[in-house]
């Protein structure tokens, strides 16, 4: 185990930041705005969405700081609620975490291309780039992590030459650039507009993950997601504020290519373009980055006995080959028999359930004295926002998009039978207690 542990805090923190700015705060804004959003409320959500991740990373930050193991909410639920919580976790992960948002940024990085390429054939592009960055990460974990680390410093970089042209650029700022609808904050759309800004923060979990791979991850995994986090929501916050320095919440509604319009808007056609095509190429960053994270929940699995344990196998790289190309083949084949729309409602709805779970289980962890290492600030209060939000988020949400509830609770009763079906062939036995369902991490 301990010749795995080769990932530093600067690598787990690029991580982080890799797997969370991608399609949503490319996307989303143009949604929140068909639905009704002011300019105010839309900065205000943004702001709302960094809050609830934060508190989220410091509630995952400690579980993950006190179970330093690769898997996520898999291996969390597994041991502090109970196996056939961590399995429906594992599945979901698998299905909903990753292999569709891999999707979604994958039609997204084309989707922009074909704005300036004509007849760009999105759908199969998509797929050809998850095969190529799965072969990447399947091979190699240094060079995966180079090529990510690479490639996410261009992308912040290129998204703050972007804030800084459009602050240098753009007219001066409406007086009613901050006025907030008091009305639309207490409706089920704000809640919808809150669910789209919680897919566009997935990700601030990131590390958790890959523990077993983080030198020192008592320390590393929870500095990681805060330090991803904070960085994150800081630029979102600037890139809206950008978006609607140039553009109308009016002109953004419905808008899929935020980026591009404002763009055009501010400089022309010519220079649109070529934003168009840099956008595309930052989010070759996210799908990179879930390819390398979410391979490692298959691993877990299949090491516990709920998945084929030769999907735990490494290569001689150290890499589960065999998992990545399990998650590169699922997420390579949705881009093919669904579009963006419909992934975004259907994602977030599903994550929100499995990541309230693992702050619940926060509370085990303190009740027990199983945390040995405290990281959570103002517990019980944080944890407890987090799960308000996220309550009224899922409440609203199935209301507003019963089909994207239905859906997710669909995955949700498929993982349970699936658990039902491999339970006895597990290593973890189907047990309530606290002493049989906690286990303590082995090396």
């Amino acid at each position: 185990m301990s010749n795995r542990r080769t990932l530093t805090l600067t690598a787990a923190s690029v991580t982080v930041v890799a797997n969370m700015i991608g399609t949503g705060v490319f996307t989303t804004t143009g949604m929140m705005a068909e639905m009704g959003a002011s300019s105010g409320d839309v900065l205000l959500a943004w702001l709302l969405g960094g809050l609830i991740a934060f508190c989220g990373a410091l509630c995952y930050g400690e579980v993950g700081a006190n179970l330093p193991h690769s898997g996520g909410e898999y291996y969390y639920l597994s041991r502090l609620l109970h196996p056939a919580l961590g399995f429906m976790s594992g599945v979901v992960s698998l299905v909903v975490g990753f292999s569709a948002p891999i999707a979604a940024n994958s039609l997204l990085v084309h989707s922009y291309a074909a704005t300036v390429i004509p007849n760009w054939p999105v759908a199969q592009m998509a797929t050809a780039t998850i095969i190529v960055l799965g072969l990447l990460h399947g091979l190699n974990l240094h060079l995966g992590s180079k090529f990510q680390t690479a490639i996410t410093v261009m992308k912040v970089v290129l998204i703050v030459v972007f804030i800084a042209s459009i602050f240098a650029f753009a007219p001066a700022a409406s007086p009613d650039l901050l006025r907030v609808q008091s009305h639309f904050l207490l409706s089920s759309p704000f809640a919808v507009v809150l669910i789209f800004v919680a897919f566009a923060y997935a990700g601030w979990n990131a590390a958790a993950y890959i523990g077993t791979e983080l030198k020192n991850p008592e320390r590393t995994l929870p500095r990681s997601l805060l330090l991803g986090t904070t960085l994150v929501t800081l630029l979102y916050l600037l890139l809206n504020l950008s978006y609607l320095l140039v553009a109308s919440t009016k002109e953004l509604s419905g808008v899929e290519q935020v980026g591009s319009l404002v763009a055009m808007k501010l400089w022309g056609k010519g220079t649109a373009d070529v934003v168009s095509m840099l956008i595309a190429l930052t989010l070759l960053c996210p799908i990179s980055a879930m390819l390398m994270v979410g391979p490692r929940i298959v691993e877990a699995m299949a090491r516990d006995g709920f998945l084929p344990r030769s999907l735990s196998r490494l290569n001689n790289r150290h890499v589960p080959s065999r998992a990545v190309a399990l998650q590169a083949g699922l997420a390579a084949v949705l881009p093919l028999v669904t579009n963006l729309d419909k992934l975004l409602y259907y994602i977030g709805f599903t994550l929100n359930i499995f990541a309230a779970l693992t702050v619940v289980s926060l509370f085990r962890l303190r009740r027990e004295n199983l945390a040995r290492v405290k990281v959570c600030i103002g517990y019980p209060v944080t944890p407890i926002v987090f799960l308000g939000f996220t309550l009224w988020m899922t409440i609203w949400s199935i209301r507003s998009e019963p089909k994207a509830a239905l859906a997710g609770l669909a995955t949700l009763a498929v993982g349970y039978i699936l658990y039902l079906f491999r339970a006895r062939r597990a290593r973890l036995v189907v047990d309530e207690s606290p002493e049989a369902s906690y286990r303590a991490p082995s090396s």
